[in-house]
């Protein structure tokens, strides 16, 4: 009678693998090794578990060819890699796994594996792929660089009536702004993307004249459906017929200058706002960014500004009353200057990738009774 191991040995050894190839890729010091196929009899399941085994093999060497740094690629496309390869290991949002290969370079004069080889084929061709599913760009005309003093923006041009003082902008807040990729809320950030093009999608020849100009009345739409617009920024973004506060589309980043400066004095403060600055400068455009831009910039209106939410990467858009086009020259050019303010909504809770590194172990040989039948002989086996 022919042997036949039970597949729930197979698929054990699977979720083993796995769970220490997570907790390979994860690490960000690199110092915890990748699992082995180590089977007990490889002729036989390499013939009755051989898509598995190749499945298994190919994922190992795309997670060596990662870990060995980024080289020639440039960096979306090889954050690209790390998001494909976090979704073939199940980390959700694969996103999150970004943070620990940023700082991964490969020095120039070092030669790739084999194995890395391998993986480096296989994920070329597969973050070329149509159905990737991309939410991240890297702005290459902004990244990298170093920060610039931040501009304020200039007081509107308008005669003010008698007695009244114009409204000064709050200052930047002076700290570093840092990565963001660690506190990002990635299913908030996808939620809100999707939120903002429904509302642009209502946009025709007959809500036109209703629709146009109102941008920061569709992102407050936006936000307030998905829990993101709360009393920190009413308290500071002015209400109807409250000349104290500006109301216009450059008052979003006024109100979290507020909420930001006061974060700083005491970090209980901030959580009011759940929102993260994000710098081009630091990190990738994001979908389910804000992006506000400041008055007289890249041709937006000299009173308001511009305020938008980035809804789809592939094909690059943003949204407020209507789809908008986003020319990364001109956003690059206001990121450098300190003109555009780019904010993404922040988790809040634990990092929900933060324990994926506990528990890890050598990968244990099942027991023989996992096997679930008496095995061939070792001459059987190996020949």
């Amino acid at each position: 009678m022919a042997w036949s191991p039970d597949p729930a040995f197979m698929a054990s050894l699977r979720r083993e693998f796995l769970a220490q190839a997570r907790a390979c890729f994860l690490d960000p010091t690199g110092a915890t090794p990748l699992p082995s196929m180590d089977l007990p009899f490889p002729r036989y399941f390499a013939d009755l578990f051989a898509a598995d085994i190749a499945d298994l093999d190919s994922l190992a060497s795309q997670i060596a060819y990662l870990a060995a740094g980024r080289g020639p690629e440039d960096m979306s496309t090889y954050a690209d890699m790390v998001v494909h390869v976090a979704r073939r290991l199940g980390i959700e949002p694969p996103e999150s796994a970004l943070p620990a290969f940023r700082g991964r370079v490969r020095p120039r004069d070092r030669v790739l594996t084999s194995q890395q080889e391998q993986g480096r084929t296989g994920l070329s061709a597969a973050v070329r792929e149509p159905n990737l599913g991309r939410r991240i760009l890297y702005v290459v005309d902004a990244f990298g660089k170093p920060a610039a003093a931040p501009s304020q923006p200039a007081a509107p041009s308008r005669k003010r009536r008698r007695g009244r003082a114009p409204v000064a902008p709050p200052p930047e807040p002076q700290a570093p702004a840092g990565s963001a990729l660690a506190e990002i809320d990635w299913e908030r950030a996808d939620e809100l993307a999707l939120t903002a093009a429904e509302g642009a999608d209502g946009w025709n020849r007959r809500t036109r004249r209703r629709r146009r100009g109102r941008c920061y009345e569709w992102v407050r739409m936006a936000l307030q459906k998905t829990g993101l617009w709360t009393d920190g920024y009413r308290s500071e973004v002015t209400g109807k017929g409250d000349w104290r506060r500006p109301r216009r589309a450059y008052s979003f980043a006024w109100a979290m200058n507020i909420l930001e400066s006061r974060e700083q004095k005491d970090p209980f403060a901030g959580r009011q706002a759940p929102l993260r600055r994000l710098d081009l400068r630091v990190d990738p455009l994001v979908k389910g960014a804000i992006v506000v831009f400041d008055r007289r910039v890249c041709g937006f209106n000299n009173r308001s500004g511009h305020i938008e939410v980035i809804s789809s990467v592939e094909p690059l858009r943003a949204s407020s009353y209507k789809f908008h086009e986003v020319k990364l020259d001109c956003l690059a050019k206001a990121a450098m200057s300190g003109q555009v303010h780019i904010y993404v909504p922040r988790r809040l809770d634990p990092d929900p990738v933060a324990g994926a590194l506990a528990g890890r172990g050598p990968l244990a040989r099942p027991a023989a009774s996992a096997l679930g039948a008496t095995p061939p002989s070792a001459a059987q086996a190996n020949p």
